[in-house]
C-alpha cells in the first residue's frame, strides 16, 4: 500500500509510548503504525523528539454563549491551535438552547460551513419536556443531553424541574446515550450569594463561599439516584470537589452507569490564584481551596472520564472585579488545555499516556466517537497534536481566539509546546499560524 505521508516521533498510543515510532496515512485515515524504521511514503514528516498525541478532544465548550452558532469558527481555531481537533460543544446557545430538531440542523449547518474542526455535539431539553424532541435529537445525531439544576437564565440556562427531570432522564435512556447535569442546588446558592449582596460583600473572594460545596454535592446527590433509578447513564459535567468522583464510583459499584469529569482550571489553580486574578478565575462551580490535589488523586486512580477545557469567549468586559455576582462565569482555555495538562501531570510525576487517556481517549469513549477519535489506532481519522518537549511561557498575545484573546493562564510556563496540528491528515498548524479555513471541520456522529 502506498501511503500518502508518514509521520515520525514519540507516538502516544493507547496505554503506551512508542519511541522512536511512525504513523502511515492513506486518505485521511490512519493505515499503518509501527517503531523504527519507517516505511516510504510520497511526503515524510520528521518530528523525532516531539510527542505525537492522537487529537484532543474536548468534552465541553461553550461556543454559542456570546455570537451564538457562529461562535464554533472562532473557538476551533483556537482549538487548532491548542491541538484540539474534535470539540463536543454545549447546547446553552444564544439565543435558543439547542432542544428541538430544527435547532440542532441548524447548527450543524453552521459547524459544516464555519468549523475549523471537527464538532460533535449535546442536545438539551425545555423546562416541560417534549420527549418525542429527545428521540428526534438522538437520531438526529447528538452525541449527550445537557440540563442543569441551577437556573442561570430562564430561557438560555434554565433549571429542569426535578419531576421533568425525570421524564427526561427516563427518555434519553432509551436512547443509550449520556445525560450531563450543571450541578449546583439553587437554593443553597441563592441564599448565600443573597446573604453576601444582603452584607454588601461582593469581591471575588466570596465566589467561593457563595457556591459552596453543599449545593454541589446535594446537586450530585440528585443526579446520580436519578440516573440509578431511571436507567441512564448520568455523568457530573464539572466536578470541583474530590467528592464528586466519591460518589459517582459508589453508584458504579452498586451497578448503575454513572460518571464524572473536571475541567483543566480544577487542576492548575486553586482558590489562592482565583484571588489573584479576580474575575479572570470565575468558574461555576467555583475553583475550590484544597481540592487540586485531591482531584488528581481521584484521576491516578482512575475515577475520573475525562478532562476538558469547559472553554467561554467572554470578553473581559463581561468580567468586573467589583461586583462577583455581575461577572459572567467560564473562561477561554482551550488553547492551553494541552500544555497545561502536560506541565500538571509532569509535575506529578506523569506522562503523556495518563494525559491521553484524560483528554483523548476517554472522552472518544464516553461520548461514542471512539475508535474514529481519541487514538493513534488503524482505521482512525488520522488527527494529531504535535507536542515539543519545551519550556516557555505563554503570552496571550499569541491567542488565536479573536471573541477572547485572554485567559487566566498568561504568564504561565509551561513544560510542552503545540508545534502542529493535524486533521485528518492534513496540517492545519504549523506552531504559528491556524492553516486550514472554516468549513474543513465536520459535524461528526456518534459512531
Amino acid at each position: 500500500m502506498a501511503l500518502d505521508r508518514v509521520i515520525k516521533g514519540d507516538l502516544v498510543l493507547p496505554g503506551k509510548l512508542a519511541e522512536n515510532g511512525w504513523v502511515g496515512i492513506k486518505d485521511g485515515l490512519v493505515a499503518d503504525i509501527g517503531q523504527g524504521e519507517a516505511p516510504e511514503a510520497a511526503e515524510v514528516t520528521d518530528h523525532s523528539g516531539c510527542l505525537v498525541f492522537p487529537g484532543i478532544v474536548d468534552g465541553q465548550t461553550h461556543a454559542g454563549s456570546i455570537a451564538g452558532f457562529k461562535g464554533l469558527q472562532d473557538l476551533t481555531r483556537s482549538g487548532i491551535a491548542g491541538g484540539v481537533t474534535t470539540i463536543v460543544d454545549m447546547p446553552f446557545d444564544e439565543p435558543d438552547p439547542v432542544w428541538s430538531r430544527d435547532l440542532l440542523d441548524a447548527k450543524i449547518d453552521v459547524a459544516n460551513a464555519v468549523a475549523h474542526g471537527d464538532v460533535a455535539l449535546y442536545g438539551s431539553v425545555k423546562k416541560q419536556v417534549e420527549t418525542d424532541q429527545i428521540a428526534s435529537l438522538a437520531e438526529g445525531g447528538v452525541c449527550a443531553f445537557k440540563m442543569s439544576t441551577y437556573e442561570s437564565n430562564p430561557h438560555r440556562f434554565p433549571r429542569i424541574p426535578h419531576h421533568e427531570m425525570a421524564r427526561a432522564f427516563s427518555a434519553i435512556a432509551e436512547t443509550g446515550l449520556t445525560v450531563a447535569v450543571h450541578n449546583e442546588d439553587q437554593e443553597v446558592v441563592d441564599d448565600a450569594i443573597a446573604r453576601f449582596k444582603g452584607a454588601q460583600q461582593m469581591g471575588v473572594n466570596v465566589h467561593h463561599p457563595s457556591r459552596p460545596p453543599l449545593a454541589e454535592l446535594l446537586a450530585n446527590a440528585i443526579i446520580l439516584e436519578m440516573g440509578a433509578q431511571t436507567g441512564v447513564r448520568a455523568h457530573i459535567v464539572h466536578s470541583s470537589l474530590a467528592r464528586g468522583f466519591d460518589m459517582a464510583r459508589q453508584y458504579r459499584d452498586q451497578g448503575f452507569q454513572a460518571t464524572c469529569e473536571t475541567c483543566i482550571h480544577y487542576l492548575v489553580f486553586d482558590e489562592d490564584d482565583v484571588l489573584e486574578r479576580g474575575a479572570r478565575g470565575k468558574v461555576n462551580p467555583p475553583i475550590r481551596p484544597d481540592q487540586k490535589d485531591a482531584i488528581w488523586e481521584r484521576i491516578e486512580v482512575g475515577d475520573a472520564a475525562f478532562v476538558s477545557s469547559d472553554h467561554c469567549s467572554w470578553p473581559l468586559e463581561r468580567k468586573p472585579d467589583d461586583n462577583i455576582f455581575k461577572a459572567a462565569p467560564g473562561a477561554p482555555g482551550i488553547e492551553c488545555m494541552l500544555p497545561a495538562m502536560i506541565t500538571s501531570a509532569e509535575a506529578r510525576g506523569h506522562g503523556a499516556v495518563l494525559v491521553a487517556q484524560m483528554m483523548c481517549e476517554g472522552p472518544a469513549r464516553h461520548f461514542g466517537l471512539w475508535p474514529r477519535k481519541g487514538g493513534i489506532e488503524v482505521g482512525a481519522d488520522a488527527d494529531f497534536a504535535v507536542v515539543a518537549r519545551e519550556t516557555y511561557r505563554h503570552d496571550d498575545a499569541t491567542l488565536h481566539c479573536e471573541m477572547a484573546s485572554w485567559s487566566p493562564y498568561d504568564g504561565m510556563e509551561f513544560t510542552g509546546r503545540v508545534s502542529e496540528t493535524w486533521l485528518r491528515g492534513m496540517k492545519v498548524f504549523d506552531g504559528t499560524e491556524v492553516l486550514n479555513t472554516p468549513g474543513d471541520g465536520r459535524f461528526i456522529r456518534p459512531v
